[in-house]
């Protein structure tokens, strides 16, 4: 009976995707990212009635307005054809997944490796960034890690009917 218990497990992980995520990360959770994804959540609903609301985080630095923008399933889906035809970078996709690589290889070097956090980033497109009194700057993208985030709010909130 044990032979038939294992073989059945097996067949179970191979309808399973394999996970994109190291070991180290993939039961791990931080609930200021699941937060942050529930905005996110928040902001496509809003979307698909019709409204574009911005995403307003306070930090210690200062006041972050911008876009929340998804990180991209793969490497490879990390740049985006421009209108004048050049493909530009999204840095936040690019970076978590070169982490993500750079992990795995740790993690075939040091077999009892512990990540001491989780580093949850949030992403940001279209960004404007006060300090104070100073004047703003504005970004084309900016990543922030999640535990540099205060509180948030949305901006340009459409009414629901």
């Amino acid at each position: 009976m044990p032979n038939v218990d294992k073989s059945q497990d097996k067949s179970k992980d191979k309808n399973q995707p394999p996970s994109t995520l190291p070991k180290a990360m993939e039961k791990r959770i931080s609930l200021k990212w699941l937060t942050l994804q529930a905005l996110d959540n928040a902001v496509a609903r809003l979307q698909a009635q019709g409204g574009q609301p911005r995403v307003t985080i306070l930090t210690a630095y200062g006041r972050i307005a911008g876009e929340l923008q998804e990180i991209q399933s793969s490497y490879a889906e990390s740049f985006h054809e421009a209108e004048n035809g050049r493909l530009t970078p999204d840095v936040s996709s690019m970076v978590t997944h070169l982490r993500s690589e750079m992990l795995r290889t740790l993690e075939e070097q040091e077999k009892q490796l512990e990540i001491i956090d989780t580093a949850p980033i949030l992403s940001l497109k279209n960004v404007v960034l006060t300090q104070g009194g100073q004047e703003s700057v504005s970004m084309p993208q900016l990543t922030l890690f999640a535990d540099q985030v205060i509180g948030f709010t949305l901006e340009e909130v459409p009414t629901v009917h």
